[in-house]
């Protein structure tokens, strides 16, 4: 070793300076190998921590590295100069060196001091390699894995292949079963679960069908969630609800219900459904078909009606298109006696009544040929020989190919239906007593010969009949006399004139006959129906047998003839045989008169009266005139009040003119109020003037005097004048108390409660029984002028005279003869026992005001 010292420092003077260890070269040579030894290991560690911060660019402490590099590098640094200063003392440098060196410790110290907490979370080597052991056992399973992967990839490109292809297989198989699906008339749907209630499950699939039968198409189906809800009909809808949410436990439906189209209209859907249930029961499906059963239901109830009208009263018979029964039903029996056995195989021919001609049966084939359908009345023949009317409906079935394969018939038995028409019209236009027409009938007859002249000249004649005193034979047999009365002169009718004659009853005891003269010339028409109507009259005046005993009965007729040249309605055409009638009446009766123009004048005349009479009414133009009755010294006892009409343009009117139209317009009611209390008024005035009388007697028509509050009118008006009501007389006719006896008798007794007198006025005249006559509460009679009037030359009016006065002295009535005029008169009634006279021989009827002047006397017997 010396020697290669020597050899390398061959002078002294490189020999360390000092003394170092008991300085051995050796010893020397060491040192200075240690220290450059670990200097070049401290230069390599920098070196080797440039290179791993180059490579490694993600190190987060690359500062730390670098201060570490630079505090290794500054050791290796001093190591470097402990060797130079063995042999140079360079003391400041190394001193510096020292200085830096120390900083850089120092302060790489610091930083690892305040890195040692993070640095004692980094693993420890053995740990590192263990993860490290474990990252390459997780690479080795990964590549592992990679390679399975690898491997499954390349599976999964063959069974992705494989499914293209069967995704493929699928669709085509999916288009094949919808276009099978959509050839059947039945509509496909499928359908999933869900939680909603209005709609417990979803289409999936609706097929084609489903347009035709809703009118909706699948879209639209599966847009709308809730169009089958919505469009199910309101009455069908909760059954079915309740029958869909137990599907799931029914498994399978059956429903039969009513859907509302797009266009509005119901349709019967028959839907059948499936339920598919999923084994992990989350995918449950259902599966359904519809079919429109609309027209199934249609002849479903087709048929039901059928049934029941197979079974109905009407009787059907069907026939083959040969016309040979097939089958009837129960009512076809009951109506024609035939039972099925007996019918089958024959031809309806067998019902034929004869009454039909060939005419009839082609018109019923032409219209079964062209129309397929016949419809009318027809008259057939029962088993039993009867006949019978029908309302027959034959139809002519056909098939697809218009022929006709069978005939079916429906009649109804109308035989009492057409009695009961029968009836209705016999109600409607025959009198229900006579059987004769009625007036409705016979103004429909005279209408249609008017409109039959319009093409055809000739005279036809219109005879108005009116029994003479009809009422009189009511009045005494009775009514039921009255109506055999009627039905004998209907007979007689009847028979006295030709078939196309019309006699009918007009009403009450009037008649009218519609006579055809054929005859186009006037002179030679009149002649006929004077003949004819003398003949009629002549049967009417016949004996008529009632009550078991014979009577005689004139009539009164009115004849008016026409022609086309005549342009008049039916009721003018009556209105004018009526009133020449009334003509033959005023003739004397049981006679004949023709109308002419005159004779409507007068009726005209009638009419204007009627109008003048209610104007007359309403501005009062009617007075009283008062008649004297006296007694057998001439001095006034009473008076009785007498209506005239005072009219402004004609004067005077009679009562006799304007009386009978009073009654027969009921005017007469009231008039006669009026005239009660005018005459009432005047009494108050006599009396309270001290002029003394017994009464006024005032005339009651029958027509007021029915009225049912007569008695209370009368006491009103008594009670309004203040008058003392035994100076008030009522006179009543004697033909005017019969019809109702007891309430008659009734009102009467009223009256006489009141303190009034009643006087049966025209007494004689009339059929009053004895005992009608005693049960009224009367106090005087009065003789009618008929009797008095010839009664000292005619022996019968003087019995009849003598027997009423003698009659009214037996039943403590007073007695007053009227219309009395000759002294001759006053004696005969003397001598009989009469004392009370009315009549012109004493005065004429005078006005209130002439009466008081002259007849009315004070208590002292002045005037």
């Amino acid at each position: 070793m010396q020697s290669l010292l020597n050899f390398l420092l061959p002078t002294n003077s490189f020999m360390p300076h000092g003394y170092c260890f008991l300085w051995q070269p050796g010893l020397l040579w060491l040192l200075v190998a240690s220290h450059l030894l670990t200097a070049l290991a401290y230069f390599s560690i920098p070196l080797a921590i440039a290179y791993f911060l180059e490579k490694r660019s993600d190190i987060v402490f690359k500062g730390l590295f670098r201060l570490f590099s630079g505090f290794i590098l500054c050791c290796g640094i001093t190591h470097v100069f402990a060797v130079i200063m063995i042999w140079q003392p360079y003391y400041a440098l190394e001193g510096i060196l020292l200085a830096v060196t120390a900083a850089v410790s120092l302060w790489t110290a610091v930083v690892l001091w305040t890195l040692i907490p993070k640095a004692l979370l980094i693993p420890s080597p053995a740990i590192l390699l263990k993860a490290n052991q474990q990252l390459q056992d997780e690479i080795f399973v990964h590549q592992q894995t990679k390679a399975q992967l690898t491997r499954i990839n390349a599976d999964l490109d063959r069974t992705i292949t494989l499914l293209q292809a069967s995704n493929q297989a699928y669709q085509e198989s999916e288009q094949r079963f919808k276009a099978v699906v959509n050839l059947s008339p039945a509509a496909i749907y499928t359908s999933v679960l869900t939680d909603k209630l209005r709609y417990l499950y979803r289409n999936t699939f609706v097929s084609d069908a489903f347009l035709p039968i809703t009118g909706f198409t699948p879209q639209e189906w599966h847009d709308n969630r809730y169009l089958w809800v919505d469009r199910v009909h309101p009455e069908d809808l909760a059954g079915l609800l309740d029958k869909v949410q137990r599907l799931p436990e029914l498994e399978h439906l059956d429903m039969q219900y009513r859907f509302r189209h797009k266009d509005g209209t119901y349709r019967w859907v028959y839907d059948k459904v499936n339920f598919l249930p999923s084994l992990d029961g989350l995918h449950d499906e259902v599966i359904g078909a519809w079919m429109d059963i609309t027209e199934a239901k249609k002849n479903e109830e087709e048929m039901r009606l059928a049934a029941i009208t197979f079974n109905s009263l009407q009787g059907i018979m069907i026939t083959d298109a040969q016309t040979h029964i097939l089958r009837v039903n129960p009512a076809f029996s009951k109506i024609t006696g035939y039972t099925a056995e007996e019918v089958v195989g024959k031809k309806p021919t067998i019902l034929r009544s004869g009454l039909h001609n060939d005419a009839f049966y082609d018109d019923l084939w032409q219209r079964l040929d062209n129309e397929g359908r016949f419809e009318g009345e027809v008259i057939d023949r029962r088993k039993d020989g009867a006949l019978f009317t029908k309302w027959q409906s034959i139809t002519a079935l056909k098939n697809s190919d218009g022929v006709v394969t069978n005939y079916v018939s429906m009649f109804t038995d109308i035989s009492e239906k057409k009695k009961f028409e029968e009836h209705i019209k016999q109600l409607a236009f025959y009198d229900p007593l006579t059987n004769l027409p009625n007036r409705r009938l016979l103004e429909d007859k005279i209408e249609q010969v008017l409109t039959d002249l319009q093409a055809e000249e000739c005279f036809f004649a219109i005879l108005f009949l009116d029994l003479d005193h009809f009422k009189w034979l009511n009045d005494s047999l009775g009514h039921h006399a009255g109506d055999e009365l009627l039905k004998q002169v209907a007979g007689r009718l009847r028979s006295g004139i030709n078939e196309q004659d019309t006699a009918a009853r007009f009403g009450g005891d009037e008649f009218v006959i519609l006579l055809n003269t054929a005859s186009s010339l006037q002179h030679e028409a009149t002649d006929i129906i004077i003949s004819r109507a003398t003949q009629i009259l002549y049967d009417l005046n016949q004996p008529y047998h009632l009550s078991n005993s014979g009577h005689y009965f004139s009539t009164s007729i009115g004849i008016t003839l026409f022609s086309n040249k005549l342009v008049c309605l039916p009721e003018e055409l009556l209105q004018q045989a009526d009133t020449a009638m009334y003509r033959s009446k005023a003739k004397g009766r049981n006679t004949i008169s023709f109308f002419d123009y005159s004779m409507q004048e007068a009726a005209d005349r009638h009419l204007q009266l009627e109008s003048n009479l209610r104007l007359a009414l309403q501005e009062q133009q009617f007075t009283l005139y008062y008649q004297p009755q006296v007694d057998a010294n001439g001095e006034m006892v009473s008076a009785e009040a007498l209506i005239r009409w005072l009219h402004p343009l004609q004067g005077l009117i009679a009562p006799s003119e304007f009386i009978p139209l009073a009654e027969d317009t009921g005017l007469i009611v009231q008039l006669g109020q009026w005239v009660l209390s005018e005459a009432c008024q005047n009494i108050k005035r006599w009396s309270e003037q001290g002029l003394t009388f017994r009464h006024i007697a005032v005339n009651v028509s029958a027509k007021q005097f029915q009225q049912s509050d007569f008695v209370e009118q009368v006491a009103a008006i008594v009670n309004n004048s203040q008058i003392d009501p035994r100076q008030l007389m009522l006179e009543l006719t004697e033909s005017g108390l019969i019809d109702n006896i007891l309430q008659t008798v009734e009102k009467m007794r009223r009256l006489k409660k009141l303190g009034l007198s009643i006087s049966i006025d025209d007494f004689g005249t009339g059929y009053s029984s004895l005992a009608y006559l005693t049960a009224f509460p009367l106090s005087q009679l009065k003789i009618d002028r008929s009797f008095v009037n010839d009664v000292t030359d005619n022996r019968s009016n003087e019995i009849v005279v003598e027997t009423i006065i003698h009659m009214a002295d037996n039943l403590g009535l007073e007695v007053i003869a009227e219309g009395v005029e000759t002294q001759e008169q006053v004696d005969f009634l003397l001598q009989k026992g009469c004392k009370l006279f009315q009549g012109y021989y004493f005065s004429r009827p005078v006005p209130a005001q002439e009466l008081a002047a002259k007849w009315l006397r004070k208590p002292n017997g002045l005037v």
